[in-house]
Parts: C-alpha cells; structure tokens; sequence
C-alpha cells in the first residue's frame, strides 16, 4: 500500500517537477546572454561603449567620404584629401572610459609612425556639448586630426556601433575593416595594419 501511495505522489509531484527544472533552465539561459552581452558592450552616457575587441574585415566597400567640422576649431577634415594615405580613422567620446584608455596608444602611435604613410584621424561623437571633446584632447595631449561628427551623419554612414570604433582605410580608399573596442597598445595596432595588409613603413 504504502508502495502504490509513492507511486502516486510521485505522478503527482513529476510535472511540477519538470516545469521547475525547465524554469531554472531558462532563468540560466537568460543570465547568460545578459552576461555575455554585458562582456562585450555597456551602455553609456551618450552611446554604446564597446568593451572588448573584435576585428571584422570588409571586401570592394569603399569609405564614405565626408567633410567635418575640426574640433579644434581649424580648417574642415576631408576623408578625401588623405588619399595615397592608410587612414586610422577613430570614432571615440570623451565619456567614455576604453577611449580614455586607448587615447595615450594613439597617441604614441602616431608619434612612432609619423612619417610611415599612416594618418590617424579621430572623430568625436555622441558629445552632449563639443567643448568636452576637446578639453579631452588637450588633456591626453592628442597630435593627430579630430573632427566632430555635429549630426551623427558620418557614424550612421560608417554603422558605428559603440565606441570606441577604429577603421581602416586603404591609400585608394577602400574599407578594409574595423576593430570594435579598446586598442590596448601600438604593437597591436601595427598588428591589425599588418592583418588587413596595409603594413606600416618600417620606422
């Protein structure tokens, strides 16, 4: 008797069971993805931040051109006008903790490759006011181009999707790629040029 009234219960209570099992499941499932997207993009003040690195490459896509407004308040940047150049092209805010980080390696970057045929060219955007994009710029001491995207135009043509976003522009214009998140020093930054075939000249 006592076998039958356990077998019973035990009818009774498998359902239930079963949906429990298939709760914690999908409760885990779900803390997963979160984590998993939180690992690779926050979100920001302005936009999204982009957290860790991942380099996609690009065939026949040719860089949109544009003509912005300098940060600094001097003549407009062109794309156009850095032809027969590779064209580091950094999309950045000055809220943004990885652009912070990543901001002194740029710097050293263009210091090192100055005169290698490479031009870094930054582009400021998602900035509630253009003043703190360049009191960013005087406090990491930036020597390279900046111009200040005052639309959003330029990001949308370029489909940022977080910052910071760093593209690679080939002498004749073609987009070879982009590297979503932080730059973490020169030696990978000369890595990545080597990757998408547009070495550097040897300093």
């Amino acid at each position: 008797m006592a076998t039958g009234e356990s077998t019973s219960t035990l009818r009774v209570r498998l359902p239930a069971l079963i949906v429990g099992i298939v709760v914690l499941v999908f409760i885990g499932l779900v803390a997963y993805a979160l984590q998993r997207s939180q690992s690779t993009s926050e979100l920001g003040v302005g936009g999204r931040i982009n957290t860790v690195g991942t380099l996609v490459r690009f065939t026949e896509r040719a860089a949109p051109d544009f003509v912005l407004p300098d940060l600094r308040g001097g003549a407009a940047i062109r794309l156009a006008d850095y032809r027969g150049k590779i064209v580091v092209l950094n999309f950045w805010a000055s809220w943004c903790p990885p652009c912070r980080e990543e901001a002194p390696i740029l710097r050293e970057f263009a210091r090192r490759y100055a005169e290698s045929g490479v031009v870094i060219i930054g582009i400021d955007v998602w900035e509630k006011n253009w003043n703190d994009g360049r009191a960013f710029l005087d406090e990491f001491g930036v020597p390279y181009p900046n111009a200040y995207d005052t639309e959003g135009r330029v990001t949308i043509e370029y489909g940022v999707s977080g910052v910071p976003e760093t593209f690679f522009v080939s002498p004749d214009g073609r987009l070879l790629g982009k590297y979503t998140g932080p730059v973490k020093s020169v030696e990978q930054l000369v890595g990545l040029l080597n990757e998408l075939g547009v070495a550097p000249a040897t300093q």
